[in-house]
């Protein structure tokens, strides 16, 4: 016995079937690495981020304080060229010169302290009272001066105010010749303190930080918050209402205004100084002078008034917090790895589909082609039995051997019913090829049912009179008229009709009825045939209207048939807008029911003026 091959297709499928899980575990594990990069991605771009968002906010406050401080002899003398232009110059380069609020100088004129404003306009400083800023560290600065003036200047801690607008820096010392004597280089006292903006800082330069290196209108941004490190509570400046208030919240913690905030603070003794930077150079926190001598540099921090002095601490004078819009990079992470998981497993869920549609239409393409095969047997035979039975009569009677009228007669009444069989089967072929090319209908018009119901019974007439089949007929009258083409209409309950005779059984009976009633899309015509046959089986039922498909008694008992009469009547009918229904009981008989909707009352007028129209004109 020859073992069937299985086909290409079918081995291709099972590969891809084994292939599918191997797949799935895969796009799983490859998911978690795209995961895991792209977590270590948001980190090192979150870090980079916060990095940016420091050395942005820090080196504009630092280049501020740096250029702005002011000089001995600025101080004696009230204005500068020199310091003019340097203020200038820093306003032509910064970014942002609004940060800048107020330079103030304090120093000393003997009597007290003296408080100096300087005006931009004017360049120069113009007296000023105690600003209300700087009150609360007055007494501070007092005690100051009394500590200079006692002669412990040199080496003192750097002067320290708890304010995140204000920064203060000692005088710059006035450079002097070489050789001058001691007391000449002895440091003058005096403080310049700047006045940070701190509305313009809050409300548009960390705003604008913020959405450079944050993306906080990105849907993949962050929310970033700017607290007080001596008092965490205390928020400078918040992206939104999410925003993280504590570390723990934050992916990424960063010190602001810290180390790149700082100042010149003069510790040593003597020599010469940088004046108002004429000669002196600064690198890495450390100024060195012309001379060679160093003069270190003091970093500006939170203190407490109070103490007078405060201690320099490692922590920036505000801290940066920076959260992802997810609440956490974890979470962001997950939502990332769950959308590339749902895409990858779409792909895969698609790619499984396809496998499974292919198979199904590889299977129906078979089943089709089978069918086909047998159609073409099929059709080959029963085209062969009546042009054999017409050959053989049509010789028989050009020969003579039937010579009696009433055996010529039934000859000819036996080629003529062999001729409309095989026309029959001409036709229907012909029929199916045009509805596969589209072709169902020509054209709809109105139409009487019982016009197309009777056209049928007439064309079959010939065949039900010669299986000596009883017809019983139902026609109601006035039923609503239909859209259609008649001739398709006609066609499919030929068709119903021809299938009742031939599977009509030992049982020479048939029942035609046309009735009208209510569906659930409204008034519709049924049309129904009906038969005492042996019925259908239901393994048939699923198959009964696809074409080519003939069950399996039917081929047992050598039933004349194509399989295409079923094909081409529901084919007719949906095109109609109808629906072909089947009740079949075995060993009771089987009924076809045509459902047609009714046509809609404007068709139905026209149709009866059209027919009024032609009735006058016929009688005039």
């Amino acid at each position: 016995m020859k073992i069937a091959r299985p086909s290409g297709l079918t081995v291709l499928t099972g590969l891809l079937l084994v292939l599918l899980p191997a797949l799935a575990i895969l796009q799983y594990r490859w998911v978690g690495h795209v995961a895991e990069a792209e977590g270590e991605r948001m980190q090192t771009h979150l870090r980079n981020a916060a990095l940016q968002f420091h050395e942005a906010l820090d080196g504009e406050v630092t280049r501020a304080i740096t250029n702005l401080q002011i000089g001995a002899a600025t101080a004696r003398e009230g204005s500068s060229d020199r310091y003019t232009d340097r203020y200038e110059a820093w306003v032509a380069t910064s970014a942002h010169p609004q940060i800048v609020a107020n330079v103030y100088l304090l120093d000393d004129e003997g009597s007290g302290i003296r408080v100096r404003r300087w005006n931009a306009s004017d360049r120069a400083l113009e007296a000023s009272s105690w600003p209300q800023v700087i009150e609360p560290w007055r007494e501070m600065i007092e005690m100051d001066r009394r500590v200079f003036r006692s002669g412990a200047g040199f080496g003192r801690p750097p002067l320290v105010i708890n304010d995140e607008s204000l920064t203060i820096a000692p005088l710059r010392p006035q450079p002097q010749p070489a050789g001058s004597p001691p007391e000449q280089n002895r440091p003058t006292w005096g403080f310049t303190i700047v006045q940070l903006d701190m509305p313009f800082i809050q409300t548009q330069l960390l705003p604008e930080l913020a959405q450079r290196y944050f993306g906080l209108n990105d849907d993949r941004g962050y929310r970033v918050a700017v607290l007080d490190t001596a008092d965490p509570t205390k928020v400078i400046y918040r992206s939104d209402d999410e925003a993280p208030t504590t570390p723990a919240k934050a992916a990424a913690v960063e010190p602001l205004l810290g180390v790149t905030g700082r100042i010149f603070f003069n510790r040593g003794g003597g020599g010469r100084g940088g004046g108002d930077r004429r000669d002196g150079d600064r690198r890495d926190g450390v100024r060195r002078d012309g001379d060679g001598r160093q003069t270190f540099v003091g970093v500006f921090r939170g203190g407490d008034p109070g103490r007078g002095f405060g201690e320099q601490r490692d922590s920036g004078r505000w801290t940066l917090l920076a959260q992802h819009q997810s609440g956490s990079l974890e979470a962001a992470v997950a939502a990332t790895r769950r959308r590339n998981l749902g895409i990858s497993s779409g792909i895969l869920i698609l790619l499984s589909a396809t496998v499974l549609m292919l198979t199904v239409s590889s299977r129906r393409a078979e089943r089709l082609a089978r069918q086909q095969m047998e159609f073409v047997a099929g059709v080959s035979h029963e085209l062969r039995t009546p042009i054999a039975v017409i050959r053989s009569a049509s010789e028989n009677l050009a020969q003579g051997v039937v010579a009696s009228p009433d055996r010529v007669k039934r000859y000819g009444d036996t080629i003529g019913a062999e001729a409309r069989r095989l026309g029959d089967m001409v036709e229907r072929v012909l029929q199916y090829a045009g509805i596969e090319a589209g072709r169902v209908i020509s054209s709809t018009a109105p139409l009487e049912p019982l016009s197309f119901v009777e056209a049928a019974l007439r064309a079959t007439s010939p065949l039900i009179a010669s299986a000596g089949i009883t017809v019983e007929k139902s026609l109601s009258p006035n039923l609503p008229l239909v859209m259609g083409d008649s001739s398709a209409l006609t066609s499919a309950v030929q068709n119903l009709l021809t299938n009742a005779v031939k599977y009509g059984g030992a049982n020479p009976w048939l029942a035609i009825t046309a009735s009208q009633t209510k569906g659930a899309r409204g008034t519709e015509v049924r049309v129904s045939v009906e038969d005492h046959g042996p019925g259908i089986p239901h393994a048939d039922l699923p198959h009964l209207f696809e074409p080519f498909y003939r069950g399996a008694d039917a081929t047992a008992a050598q039933i004349q048939g194509n399989g295409l009469g079923l094909s081409i009547v529901k084919r007719i009918v949906e095109a109609h807008g109808g629906r072909v229904t089947v009740s079949t009981r075995i060993g009771t008989g089987t009924v076809f029911t045509i459902h047609l909707p009714a046509a809609p009352p404007a068709a139905a007028t026209v149709s009866t003026s059209l027919v009024g129209s032609e009735s006058a004109a016929a009688h005039s």
